[in-house]
């Protein structure tokens, strides 16, 4: 296994359910790269490398299933699963 060094830029995001669930995005430079990782407790069970159209690809998603939320979802019943 190699152990690759922490990212200058990145952000946790965790999950609500707990158990150190989590999803980490990272730039990585050097590769010209948005990393997304998905965790579970200390482990990183999974990994997605993005170039920056792709990732901008995921950003007009996201935003796009929160629009689909506002119209659908009351805030006061927020659901985890």
């Amino acid at each position: 296994m190699r152990v690759v060094p922490l990212a200058s830029h990145s952000r946790w995001i965790a999950d609500p359910r707990g158990g150190g669930r989590g999803v980490r995005v990272s730039t990585h430079d050097d590769a010209g790269m948005v990393v997304l990782s998905v965790w579970r407790a200390d482990e990183c069970v999974a990994t997605v490398r993005l170039r920056a159209d792709e990732a901008g690809e995921l950003v007009a998603a996201l935003a796009g299933a929160l629009a689909h939320l506002a119209d659908v979802a009351d805030p006061a019943q927020p659901r985890v699963s």
